[in-house]
């Protein structure tokens, strides 16, 4: 089937319509029609390929395109399958599976080596036969070393981290998602040389008591959700919420209304100044200026755009998070965040939402933001079931809740009916 561009629908019907009236007609009201129909008579374009018969019996005669698998095997799917058996040959065989070739099947089975890893460092499986201490699926370390079994590390998240087991970015080398000026090439996971051949290879992976919070998590990159549960607990209202909204893709013809504001305007909180601005300092992940510290000259940094050579974006809350899963995390290359604010702006405007949309000027985009909000609702209530270890879990719960009332109230008095059938959807479909 080939789709016509609508202006040949449009020439179609009219010549159907004009058709419809003879050449000889000596009726002056249809003749009148008839001329008044001419006039209006639509045409093709310049400049604008469309459609000829023989382009269409060419694509008929042509054979038909190889499929191929897109995209890497996703966490959430690797945590069910080990929920479900310990056995890794299930997950290789489901990997060999796909439609792929020779050399992008022997790279996901590395890849898939490499996340078995992550989540054995991270307490999640242990794996069989046990890893030597730091092995990595692709090191050169020799296996028949038989080095001494290793506890499985505590998830870095604690803050806790070995400064000599990773090379941190340089200062101000900036990455594709902080927005600076300068911008490092993040190595493809895929993108291995050919000659190298993974050293470990699991053959099971039975999953901890921790394994399970990974599952309760649906419309989330599980691995940075419990990243997030072990910082929010010190964070104030505006951080959770912020951080938290950061999850949830949100379309860029928004524009600068769902922007983080300045700390000017919303001054950083707790988790910020207390925690993540000296540990991105004392990793080496951030400078100072990218905090926020600026430098003595504050009327000049205040002048300064987006287009000067030396200007240094400030990094938001999120921004910040990121960064510091991508230390505790360097094999997991799949994680995407939107730093926005619009739950808390709309909290701001009391639960108004007609009086947000028309002050931000976003009426033809209040559906996105519509349906924005109902998915900050179902993500709260994900997140209150579990705890961050600096908070009590029933006051975890009891903020959350508050949070997640406020916005079902605000979408409930802007339109009741959607809301019902949106919240229904949303829980209903599966992630």
């Amino acid at each position: 089937f080939a789709l016509p561009h609508e202006d040949d629908v449009k020439l179609l019907r009219w010549k159907e319509k004009y058709d419809q009236i003879p050449e000889d007609t000596k009726d002056p009201g249809l003749r009148k029609a008839k001329k008044a129909l001419k006039k209006k008579m639509p045409k093709r374009r310049e400049g604008v390929q469309y459609w000829t018969e023989p382009q269409f019996q060419q694509l008929i005669a042509a054979p038909s395109a190889d499929l191929a698998s897109r995209g890497p095997l996703p966490w959430r799917l690797l945590v069910y399958m080990l929920d479900i058996s310990s056995d890794v040959k299930l997950i290789r065989d489901l990997v060999a599976g796909r439609l792929l070739g020779e050399k992008e099947q022997t790279q996901a089975q590395k890849q898939l080596d490499r996340m078995l890893m992550t989540l054995y460092r991270s307490g999640y499986v242990v794996l069989e036969p046990k890893p030597g201490p730091l092995l990595d699926p692709n090191s050169a370390e020799s296996a028949d070393e038989s080095p001494a079994e290793p506890e499985p590390e505590k998830p870095q998240t604690t803050l806790t981290l070995d400064l000599g087991q990773r090379s941190a970015p340089q200062p101000g080398s900036g990455d594709a998602s902080s927005g600076g000026k300068t911008s490092a090439k993040k190595t493809n996971s895929s993108e291995e040389p050919e000659n190298e051949k993974p050293v470990y290879k699991a053959t099971t992976a039975a999953a901890t008591e921790k394994l399970g919070d990974l599952l309760m998590l649906r419309a989330v990159h599980p691995l940075y959700a419990l990243f997030l549960m072990n910082h929010l607990g010190i964070a104030d209202r505006n951080e959770k919420v912020m951080a938290m909204e950061s999850l949830l893709e949100l379309p860029r013809s928004l524009g600068r209304a769902v922007r983080v504001p300045p700390l000017e305007d919303l001054p950083a909180g707790p988790l910020a100044t207390e925690r993540l601005d000296s540990q991105l300092l004392k990793l080496g992940l951030a400078t100072v200026e990218e905090l926020g510290g600026g430098s003595e000259d504050e009327d000049e940094d205040d002048k300064k755009g987006w287009f000067d050579d030396d200007y240094v974006p400030i990094l938001t809350l999120p921004r910040k998070l990121q960064r510091l899963f991508e230390y505790d995390f360097p094999d997991v290359h799949d994680l995407r965040v939107w730093p926005c604010w619009v739950a808390g702006e709309v909290l701001n405007y009391n639960g108004d939402f007609n009086n947000y949309v028309t002050s931000n000027k976003l009426q033809k985009q209040e559906g996105m933001v519509f349906r924005h909000l109902l998915r900050m609702v179902l993500l709260l209530d994900e997140f209150a079931m579990l705890c961050p270890p600096d908070i009590d879990h029933g006051e975890w719960k009891e903020e959350l809740g508050q949070i997640a009332d406020q916005l079902e109230e605000t979408c409930r008095n802007a339109d009741p009916q959607t809301t019902d059938i949106w919240l229904e959807d949303l829980q209903r479909r599966p992630s």
